[in-house]
């Protein structure tokens, strides 16, 4: 069965509230890795419309997807019926929380196309505060301590490693890898069942995949909370503007995400 709850402590919400990410160990027991591993082949063997291969040519796959739970069951069990929504919600200090997406990234073995430094916010057509990624782990990822706090955001870049990405209004993010000693970054050794969370403005990025035999899989669970509204901006990718013209039509800029396609996940119980 799916989790139902987590003893997430005043500091834990504390420190992701400074940081702008957090671990949170065991939140999935060795049986529900399992049932999300075995999700995660169904995903793949059946790629839905707005799938998408990252890799340059310089070795193995690097697949991503996107609103994988409308499409398979064991995926939605997991997501949509289980405690993270309240962790998010906790987290972010929402009163009420929806799933925005989910969005599946496998790197094969020997993928050596890393995930660029970016921030996630850029690349959605969102507004507001109250957003954050809870990352299934079967990866790595460095996150820059603190980012999320500034307001600022940064141009998107492609994970194609091209230029098809282009919001003029936002400047260039620095260059982390070239400079990484001038940030405070972290990252944890995940084991299955962990997850990490941050803001959606937190700064962050990952390695390729180098290995001969190993596939890396994670699963990043998308949650926006009391303040979220739509708002298309130049630079968010075509698959994102894309599936949510197919998936939940006639959004409109300013108003919130009040559609079947983000349920509501989580309330207080105090709302």
């Amino acid at each position: 069965m799916p989790i139902t709850s987590y003893a997430l402590t005043e500091d834990q919400i504390a420190a992701y509230r400074m940081d702008g990410a957090i671990c949170l160990r065991r939140v999935f027991d060795p049986t529900e890795v399992s049932d999300l591993r075995s999700a995660v082949d169904d995903a793949m063997s059946r790629p839905g419309p707005f799938a998408q291969d990252f890799s340059a040519g310089n070795g193995g796959g690097f697949f991503a997807d996107l609103f994988v739970w409308n499409r398979v069951r064991r995926l939605r069990e997991m997501i949509v019926r289980d405690c993270l929504g309240e962790i998010a919600g906790r987290l972010m200090g929402a009163r009420q929380v929806r799933l925005f997406y989910d969005h599946l990234l496998v790197k094969e073995p020997g993928s050596s196309d890393p995930t660029p430094w970016h921030q996630d916010a850029p690349y959605w057509p969102i507004e507001g505060r109250q957003c954050c990624s809870v990352w299934i782990a079967l990866d790595t990822v460095e996150y820059v301590r603190g980012t999320h706090a500034s307001g600022e955001l940064y141009a998107p870049k492609s994970f194609h490693g091209d230029s098809r990405l282009v919001d003029p209004d936002l400047k260039e993010l620095p260059d982390i890898e070239a400079c990484r000693n001038d940030y405070s970054i972290v990252s944890w050794d995940l084991e299955p069942g962990d997850v990490a969370i941050h803001d959606f403005r937190t700064i962050h990025g990952a390695p390729g995949n180098l290995t001969a035999k190993s596939r890396r899989r994670g699963l990043a669970v998308r949650w926006i909370g009391d303040d979220i509204v739509y708002r298309m901006r130049p630079g968010v990718p075509v698959p994102m503007s894309e599936s949510l013209k197919t998936l939940a039509p006639g959004l409109t800029n300013g108003e919130p995400l009040d559609h079947p396609t983000f349920p509501v996940v989580w309330e207080a119980a105090d709302r």
